[in-house]
C-alpha cells in the first residue's frame, strides 16, 4: 500500500464528504421545513375552511347576467322562497327576484332613477308587504339630499312599472356617504349607517313621505365601534383603505329586536332589549362578530324571514351567494390584567 498516496488523497476525501454531508443536511432541513410548512398551511386551510363552513355554506350563483352589481338583497314578505336584488348606480332602475340560491323569478322596472342605489329593505307595515330602496350613495360628499323610494312589493309577472314614493332627505351633520337601510314600521322609521367615516353613524329618519320641496333630516343617533382594523384586505380593489370595516348592507329583524351590519371582511349583530333603543344596546354590547367568507366586495345582506340566518352577496356577474347559519364564535375570554 502507498501510505504517501493514501496521505495525500485523505483531505480531498474529506472535504468531498464534508460537502455531501452539507448538502444531504440541507436537503433535510429543506425537506423538514417543508413539511413543517405544508402541515401549516393545511392546518390554516382546515382553519379557514372550518371556519366558514361552520357559519357559512354556499347558496348558489346569481343567474341573472343583468345583476352583476349587487348591492342589495332584501327577503320578500309576500311570497316564501323569494328574494329582490338590486344594483348599484349607472343601471336601469329595476328589481330582479331570485331564489335563494340565486334562481331568477323575474324582474320589475320602478318609476324612480338610480342616481346610486345602495340597499334595498323589505318590511310589513299596514297589513301591506314593502320594499325601500335607498338611493343614498354619495362617494364624494356631493350629494345635498338622498331618497329613498318605497314601494308596494311587486307580484309577479310584473305588469307594467311599479310606482314608488320618495322621501326626500339630508343627514343632520352634512353630505354622508351610506349603503345601509335598514326598516323599523314598529318605531315608524328607516335606520341608516354611513360609510368611510369613523365612527360610523347611526342614524333614523321617519317614514314619512315628502312633498315638493320638503326635505326631512335624518338624524344622528348613535356611533358605531370599529368593526374591523387592521390592514386592507388583499381581494379589496385599491384605493378603498379608508372603508374597511365601514358597514355596507345592513337588516333589522321583523321584531326590531336584531341589527345585522355587513363589512368587506365581517358580519356583526347587535341586539337590543325590549326597554332599550339601539343607543343604549350599542353601548352597552357586545357586538358579535363573524368573519365571512373571501369574495370580493361583498355589498349585500338580509334576514331570512325568521331572521335565525342571513343570505350574503357581492358584486360580480353570476357572484355566489352565501348563507349564514346565524351562529357567531364563542366570545374570548378577557385578558388578565
Amino acid at each position: 500500500m502507498n501510505f504517501l498516496s493514501v496521505d495525500s488523497e485523505l483531505p480531498r476525501l474529506l472535504k468531498v464528504n464534508r460537502q455531501r454531508w452539507n448538502r444531504n443536511a440541507a436537503v433535510r432541513v429543506l425537506g423538514a421545513a417543508l413539511m413543517v410548512w405544508g402541515w401549516a398551511v393545511a392546518a390554516a386551510a382546515d382553519s379557514v375552511a372550518d371556519t366558514y363552513f361552520r357559519y357559512f355554506r354556499p347558496s348558489g350563483h346569481i343567474d341573472e347576467p343583468a345583476l352583476n352589481e349587487l348591492s342589495g338583497l332584501a327577503v320578500s314578505r309576500r311570497t316564501a322562497g323569494r328574494w329582490w336584488g338590486l344594483n348599484d348606480s349607472g343601471n336601469a332602475p329595476m328589481l330582479y327576484a331570485m331564489s335563494p340560491d340565486g334562481r331568477s323569478q323575474g324582474q320589475v322596472t320602478v318609476s324612480s332613477l338610480n342616481t346610486d342605489w345602495e340597499d334595498l329593505a323589505s318590511y310589513q307595515r299596514d297589513g301591506q308587504a314593502w320594499l325601500a330602496i335607498a338611493d343614498t350613495g354619495d362617494n364624494f360628499g356631493f350629494r345635498s339630499q338622498v331618497s329613498i323610494w318605497v314601494l308596494p312589493e311587486p307580484t309577479l309577472p310584473a305588469k307594467g312599472i311599479a310606482q314608488t314614493r320618495e322621501i326626500r332627505f339630508r343627514f343632520e351633520d352634512g353630505p354622508r356617504d351610506c349603503e345601509s337601510l335598514a326598516a323599523d314600521p314598529q318605531r315608524g322609521r328607516f335606520l341608516l349607517i354611513d360609510k368611510g367615516r369613523k365612527p360610523a353613524g347611526l342614524y333614523e329618519l321617519p317614514m314619512t313621505f315628502t312633498a315638493g320641496s320638503e326635505l326631512a333630516v335624518a338624524k344622528r343617533i348613535a356611533d358605531l365601534p370599529l368593526i374591523w382594523e387592521g390592514p386592507v384586505p388583499p381581494a379589496l380593489p385599491a384605493g378603498v383603505e379608508r372603508y374597511r370595516g365601514t358597514p355596507t348592507a345592513i337588516d333589522l329583524s321583523p321584531d326590531g329586536r336584531k341589527l345585522l351590519i355587513l363589512t368587506y371582511k365581517h358580519l356583526a349583530e347587535f341586539e337590543r332589549r325590549a326597554d332599550e333603543d339601539w343607543p343604549q344596546a350599542i353601548a352597552r354590547g357586545p357586538m358579535r362578530i363573524v368573519r365571512l367568507p373571501r369574495q370580493r366586495i361583498l355589498e349585500a345582506a338580509g334576514y331570512e324571514a325568521d331572521a335565525n340566518s342571513a343570505l350574503i352577496g357581492g358584486e360580480d356577474e353570476h357572484a355566489a351567494l352565501w348563507r349564514w347559519n346565524g351562529r357567531f364564535p364563542p366570545a374570548k375570554a378577557p385578558a388578565a390584567p
